[in-house]
Formats: C-alpha cells, structure tokens, sequence
C-alpha cells in the first residue's frame, strides 16, 4: 500500500475517531440531563468509546511512518479510553450509576482529548 493511500485511510479513521468523541460526549451530556433523578451512563458512551478504540488503534497501525508514533501517549490514550469502555460497559444497562462513573468518563473523556491536541503522538 502506496503512502497516498495510508494519508487517504488514516484520514477517513480520523473523522469517525472524531465522531467517536461526538457521541461520546453527547452521550455524556445526556447523562448529565438526568442528573436530578439519577445519572445513568447512555449507551451513546459506549459506543463512541468504541468506535474511538477501533478507529485509534487502526490509525496507530496504518501510520506511514511508525518510528514518529510517541508510543508513551498512544498507551496513555489506550488506557484511558480502555477505562471509559470498561465504566460504559459495566454500568450501561444499571437504573443508577455510582456518582463517580459519569464524571469519571468525562475526565477520562478530557484527557484523551488533550492528549491528542498537546500530546503529539505522532511526531512531525
């Protein structure tokens, strides 16, 4: 595969991987709008969480150059968004979440993404 059509792959996965932040903080703010009769975490969570692990880890794999990957900010995301996954998963389908699943999910949320803007998993 020619590194037009890496440039050309990659950056399809980058527009779902940013759908996959979409959804995941809309599900977030759906959560939040119950927050009066008990936060639930929404199943927009756990998908976005998922679309965001499979478009990441495809985008880490289909990069043109892997000795640029910051392999220490990829892990960090992964963790982070391992994490998310495993709260959204775990708490989906519960009536009322612990307090600390859905602001956690947020913070994790928060993290990723500065990692992505500051982090430079991919070194110019």
């Amino acid at each position: 595969m020619d590194d037009s059509t890496k440039e050309l792959l990659i950056n399809i996965f980058l527009v779902l991987h940013l759908l996959g932040i979409a959804v995941l903080l809309a599900g977030f703010f759906t959560s939040m709008k119950e927050l009066t009769k008990g936060i639930k975490v929404s199943a927009g969570v756990l998908h976005g969480s998922y679309l965001m692990l499979a478009t990441g880890l495809t985008m880490a794999g289909l990069a043109v150059d892997p000795s640029k990957l910051n392999a220490f900010v990829i892990s960090l995301k992964l963790i982070a968004l391992v994490f998310i996954f495993l709260i959204a998963f775990r708490y989906r389908k519960k009536d009322v979440t612990p307090v600390w699943a859905v602001p956690t999910i947020f913070l994790l949320t928060t993290i990723n993404i500065v990692l992505a803007i500051f982090g430079g998993a991919v070194a110019e």
